[in-house]
Order: C-alpha cells, then sequence, then structure tokens
C-alpha cells in the first residue's frame, strides 16, 4: 500500500512512511516560506502521485492520492533545468505562465526541489505553493527546502534494503539514448471500406526497464534526455521510409516541445517529406502555439503533414485541432472502444469526424479491435482506421499485409520454404536494400547486387568471406551475442547498427536486420539479413547528439552533457573538481530591462567562462543563471586560482546588454572536489559545491552589510 493507501511506496523496498512526520516537515516548510500548501509526491511510469499535503489543499484542487501527468507539470521542468526550483511569481516566468496546471491550481509562487534516492534517482518531489505571487523569495530559501528534501528522501530508505536498483536504470536509460539502442515497430493505418494500407504509424521499443514507451519517455524527460530521445527516434522512423511501400506515409509521433527544437532541414534532408505525417501528441503543453506554427510551417511547406493524436481524450487535443488545422485527426481508443454499443461516445466520433471534415482533414479511428467497432466507425463517417483487429505492430522486416483482420498473417511464412519461393528469389536480386542469406557460420552463402555496390566487393570475394570478417571488431560481439540468441532459441529475429569493413577499407555503417530460418523441429538453418547503408544518417545523428548536448542559448554543454562527463569520471575512477557558480542578482537582470537583457548576459558570461578555463575543462548551464565548470583538478588550492580567475575575467569589463546599456558581470563561486577513495557520490559532491557557494555568497553580503 501506498503512505495513504493509494499506490506502491517511494521506498523500492517497501519501507513504511511516518506520515504525520512528513505533514510536520511540510508544515515547517510553507510556515518558514510563507506559502499556503505543501506536499510531498511520488513519480511513477510518467505519473505524479500526491501522497502527503499540508496546509489549504482545497484551494488548489488537490487531494491525497491525487495523480497528475509529468509532462505537464513543474517538477519534470524543474529536474531538467527548463524552470528554476524558486518561481517567485508565475506570471513573470514565461512557461510558467503558458502551463495549463498554474491556471488549474491557481498557482502565483512556488518552490519544489525533488526527493532523491541514495544513488541520486528522483523519486518524488518536496513542493510549496500560494495563490499569490511572493516576490520575497529568493535563492537562499532553497536551503531549507534541500534539507527538508534531503529528510523525506532518508526517511522512506529501507534500513535493510539491497541494492538500490534505480542508477542502475538511470544509468541503462542513458544508454538506450545515447546508443540509439531501440526498436521501430510499424502498425498499418486501413481504409475502412476496402482495408488497403494507406499508411504506418511508427512505434518505438525499448530493450530496457521501464518497458512502456510512456514509462521510458517520462524517465527519459527525468533525466533530461526526453528531447533527444524523441529526436533521435524521428531521425531513425524517417531513415527507414525508403523501405516502405511508395504508396503510404509514414507517421512518427513527438511532442511539441520536441517539435520545436527538432532540426528539421537535416532531419528532412534525404527523404520525400510529403511521406511524413508528424504525429503531436499530449505529453507535453503547448506554451506558444504561434511558436509551433513556426516551427512546422517549413516542414510544411516542404509537403510534411501534421497529425493531432488521441482527440477527445482531453481539452487539449481540441485545442491542437483549432490552433493548427492539421491534416489528419487521430481519435483516441478511449472513444473508439465498444462504440458499437455506447450511443454517447457514436455521437461523440460523430461529431469530431463532421469537425474534421469542415476543416478538410482525415480521421483515423485507434484502437479498433472487433469487426463491431469497425462498422461503428465506418456508420459515423470515418473513413480509416488502425488497430489491432486490423494489424498488429510489426518489425520492417515483415512487411505488411493490403487486408483488414489480418492478425493471423503478422509473421513471414516459415523460412524453410523461403528460399525455394520465386518472389523470395526476385526480391533478393532486386531489391535496393541489401539482402544476403548466411549461413551458421557466419559464410554468406547469397548476397544481392545491392549488398556487394555499398560494400564494394565483388560476388565470388563475399562467397569467401564470413560477416565476421568484414564487421568492425568493436561491433562484433554485439553481433555475435545477439545470434547467439537467436541459435538458441531465444529470439527469432534482432536489428542492430554496426560497422561493416568495406572492400577499399573505408568504414559503412549499416542497419542489420537478421530473421532466423528454421528447418523441421525448429532446428536453425540458416540466416536472411536485410543491410541498410545508414552511414549518412550516422553522421547526421552524431551532428544531433552534438546539437543535443548543447545549451542553445549559451553555446556551452547543457545539464545532460555535464551529468554525463560527471558519470564518466566517476566510473572511471579518477578524481574531478566542481566550480558551482551562480551569477548575482540575475532575476532582478530580466525584471528591470527584460529578457533579451538577461540572455545577452548570459551569452556572455558563458563566453567568458570557457575563456578563463582550460582546454580540458568544460563548462555547462546547469539551469537558468547556474552554471558548472568540470575539471580534473582536485586540489583545492587549484581550485581556487581557477574560482579567482573566472572572477578576474568575469569582473574585467562591463557587459553590454543593449541599447548602449552596460552592467557588471558578477558571479557568487563555490567548489568541491570528489578525490579517490573518499567515498562522494555525483550529487555528494554537487551539494557540497552548492552549499561552498553559498556560504561564500551569505559571507560576502555580510561584509558588505558591515561595511
Amino acid at each position: 500500500m501506498g503512505f495513504d493507501g493509494v499506490d506502491e511506496p517511494l521506498s523500492e523496498h517497501g519501507a513504511e512512511l511516518p506520515v504525520e512526520l512528513v505533514r510536520t516537515l511540510l508544515s515547517l516548510l510553507r510556515h518558514r516560506l510563507g506559502l499556503e500548501t505543501a506536499w510531498l509526491s511520488s513519480f511513477r511510469d510518467g505519473v505524479q502521485i500526491f501522497e502527503v499535503l499540508d496546509g489549504d489543499a482545497d484551494a488548489i484542487g488537490l487531494s491525497s492520492g491525487d495523480r497528475t501527468s509529468l509532462f505537464d507539470s513543474y517538477c519534470v521542468r524543474v529536474i531538467d533545468g527548463r524552470l528554476p526550483a524558486i518561481i517567485p511569481d508565475t506570471s513573470t516566468n514565461q512557461t510558467t505562465d503558458a502551463l495549463p496546471i498554474t491556471t488549474e491550481m491557481s498557482l502565483g509562487a512556488y518552490v519544489g526541489v525533488p526527493v532523491l534516492n541514495r544513488n541520486g534517482g528522483a523519486v518524488g518531489m518536496v513542493c510549496a505553493v500560494s495563490r499569490e505571487p511572493k516576490p520575497y523569495l529568493a535563492d537562499i530559501d532553497l536551503r531549507i527546502v534541500k534539507q527538508i528534501a534531503e529528510l523525506i528522501g532518508t526517511l522512506i530508505e529501507s534500513p535493510d534494503s539491497g541494492r538500490d536498483t534505480t542508477a542502475a536504470q538511470r544509468a541503462s536509460i542513458r544508454r538506450v539514448v545515447y546508443q540509439r539502442d531501440f526498436e521501430v515497430v510499424f502498425q498499418s493505418v486501413h481504409e475502412v471500406a476496402t482495408g488497403k494500407v494507406v499508411g504506418v504509424e511508427a512505434l518505438a521499443r525499448f530493450p530496457r526497464e521501464p518497458f512502456r514507451p510512456d514509462g521510458f519517455l517520462a524517465q527519459a524527460a527525468l533525466l533530461g534526455l526526453g528531447i533527444e530521445l524523441e529526436t533521435a527516434i524521428v531521425a531513425r522512423v524517417i531513415s527507414m521510409v525508403p523501405q516502405l511501400p511508395e504508396d503510404v506515409f509514414v507517421a512518427v509521433n513527438i511532442s511539441p516541445s520536441a517539435a520545436l527544437v527538432a532540426p528539421w532541414a537535416q532531419i528532412l534532408a534525404d527523404v520525400d517529406p510529403s511521406r511524413i505525417v508528424l504525429e503531436l501528441t499530449e505529453h507535453d503543453a503547448v506554451l506558444d502555439y504561434g511558436a509551433l506554427d513556426d516551427a512546422l510551417e517549413p516542414c510544411r511547406a516542404r509537403g510534411v503533414r501534421v497529425a493531432v493524436d488521441d482527440v477527445g481524450a482531453g481539452f487539449s487535443s481540441f485545442s491542437h485541432v483549432l490552433e493548427l488545422s492539421p491534416e489528419f485527426v487521430k481519435i483516441d481508443q478511449s472513444i473508439t472502444r465498444h462504440i458499437d454499443v455506447d450511443d454517447a461516445r457514436r455521437r461523440l466520433a460523430h461529431a469530431i469526424a463532421e469537425l474534421a471534415g469542415q476543416m478538410g482533414a482525415t480521421v483515423i479511428a485507434e484502437g479498433v479491435e472487433t469487426q463491431g467497432e469497425l462498422d461503428a466507425v465506418s456508420s459515423v463517417g470515418i473513413s480509416s482506421a488502425q488497430g489491432y483487429y486490423l494489424s498488429r505492430p510489426r518489425p520492417l522486416v515483415h512487411g505488411f499485409p493490403p487486408a483488414a483482420a489480418a492478425a493471423s498473417n503478422d509473421l513471414l511464412p516459415t523460412a524453410v520454404d523461403l528460399l525455394g519461393e520465386r518472389r523470395f528469389e526476385l526480391a533478393l536480386a532486386h531489391s535496393p536494400i541489401g539482402m544476403a542469406v548466411v549461413g551458421l557460420d557466419g559464410t554468406f552463402l547469397r548476397t544481392n547486387r545491392a549488398l556487394r555496390n555499398m560494400l564494394g566487393y565483388t560476388k565470388r570475394e563475399l562467397a569467401e568471406l564470413t560477416f565476421q570478417e568484414i564487421t568492425h571488431p568493436d561491433d562484433l560481439d554485439a553481433d555475435l551475442a545477439l545470434l547467439t540468441e537467436c541459435l538458441e532459441g531465444r529470439r527469432r529475429s534482432y536489428r542492430i547498427d554496426k560497422r561493416y569493413i568495406a572492400a577499399d577499407g573505408r568504414i559503412v555503417w549499416g542497419a542489420l536486420t537478421v530473421v532466423v530460418v528454421n528447418a523441421p523441429r525448429d532446428q536453425p538453418r540458416y540466416f536472411v539479413s536485410q543491410i541498410v547503408d545508414v552511414t549518412a544518417d550516422r553522421i547526421r545523428e552524431a551532428d544531433l547528439a552534438r546539437q543535443a548536448a548543447t545549451d542553445p542559448l549559451t553555446g556551452v554543454a547543457n545539464r545532460s552533457a555535464g551529468w554525463s562527463r560527471l558519470e564518466q569520471l566517476d566510473v572511471s575512477g579518477r578524481g574531478y573538481g566542481i566550480l558551482f557558480c551562480d551569477i548575482e542578482r540575475f532575476k532582478n537582470v530580466n525584471d528591470q530591462y527584460g529578457h533579451r537583457a538577461g540572455d545577452r548576459l548570459l551569452v556572455e558570461v558563458a563566453a567568458r567562462l570557457r575563456a578563463a578555463v582550460g582546454d580540458e575543462d568544460m563548462v555547462a548551464r546547469w539551469g537558468g543563471d547556474e552554471f558548472l565548470v568540470i575539471t580534473d583538478s582536485v586540489n583545492d588550492w587549484e581550485l581556487a586560482r581557477l574560482a579567482d580567475r573566472i572572477t578576474d575575467q568575469l569582473e574585467s569589463t562591463p557587459v553590454t546588454v543593449g541599447e548602449g546599456r552596460q552592467l557588471p558581470a558578477q558571479m557568487t563561486i563555490g567548489f568541491a572536489a570528489h578525490r579517490t577513495g573518499d567515498g562522494r557520490s555525483i550529487d555528494g559532491v554537487l551539494e557540497h559545491a552548492d552549499q561552498a557557494m553559498y556560504n561564500k555568497r551569505r559571507r560576502d553580503r555580510a561584509r558588505a552589510a558591515g561595511s
């Protein structure tokens, strides 16, 4: 049971939480900060669960056990650095002013700090809010919030718990994102009247916990990797478009936040844009429809079409339809389910179809699972549908059936007969995709012209080689491990991106799909391989990865890249130093001179930080007006010298922020080091550096007041 009987406890090992003690701590927090309501929430599978509340919860419409989407919350934005932890006035922050939850909960001021487990994983949030702005709130107030969040984190930690898996899960999620270790499957969209396949929707599948796509994307978002993961999925899907039938569209899901920043010119460079449908999800609120429209306009001008997903599931989906004028409207499966026996659902579907028709949009019903639902969908004027009754999601190698009700046709024919089929022979000979039949020992039994042209070998040369000999040594173990799983019967196919050594020594990246072919009694006989040249995509993905690791405003590393660098140093066992740098009175700059002046100050401060540090040091924007300098040095004297050098560089000349206005650039810097064997975690070092920064600020202000 949960804290109030609503769910699993925050502790992963079932420790009981003293609810009254937590409520007392929350009461202390809100009285100390002069706020009306405080709460402790937990995170689970993309959902925020309000566990313990104190104060006037009714005023903001909350009660214990309530659940909201993390994607719509302040919390995920605080954790990934898009929002500061203290917001004295939500109306002056562009993001919070536009988020629907601000109005729904009447939020005027907000303070929030994540609750971390022993390995630094965010398992919940301690928040305090007020309906009125509280201009007096300042960064110094974060100390008590952090202390209470840390204490609660200790309370929910089971004393006899075993190894905490959260850190391993976080590392696993990062590996999936950085290594692009995910699969893409496709589900057909059918014309209702004929069953003809008119399009496909691409869906990502993940090999590690949490396996559910929405849960995995939510966890990636909490690590600041959500947009990078979405962009990687879109890039992968678009690279696969040439392998799909030319007469179908290809829909790919993307959140409005990712659509705003995706490098569309690069992503769409080598594909027919008219075949692409961007399916906007509700995972994030649209803060500025004008900005989203501007971001999508170059895509739409080239022929890309837009779909709004999950229409009817919530108010925001209707907002998307009205604001974006999409070419496709997808009715949520909650409406389609049992539509044949529910008049209310039929009337709602009919109304949506009428609205879409007046806008010139095609309606697609999602989640059709019975003939009755398909008939009802047709009767209300919906022309297209998708769902398990029509076809299930499947990897690209399996192809797509032309007719509806194809549940029994999900898999390829048994492969013993595959080579004897004339159509397979023709496909092998004429396919534009590299194909090969490979023996169990790795020898090439058959190869087609496309594969030979890709790698530069003749037919005879490949016949004398094995795939092991032309696989890059760094990729061979991963390929062999998957192959072994097929031979042992643990999987029927696999997909991997790997490097091939071409005849002239070039490195060719190939998207390899392998299907095992069994003889009678399920004994493996050989493998059928498809190889698509994705070298250009890999180069483009590396470009995208560099962009994803860079703060778009300042050009320095972003929080995600900074954290990755710290994890690399931590794993290596070498020591490292951290300088926690905070711009003095930055909020006053925004308030007095506007956000453009604040942006110019941030850009100049980042440039001066880069100029002050060494070539091996990393400068990362940690969030808002905070920067980290990550260095190999662990000597306090050297770290102090580096802090002085940064201060001298910053204060050498004022910063011009527009219209001839110049402002001083001042920073408070605290530092800490992790030395080999000291037992400090990354979060521990960050906390020490952060605390050192606050202590220095207090001393400086006391000194200034005394003078």
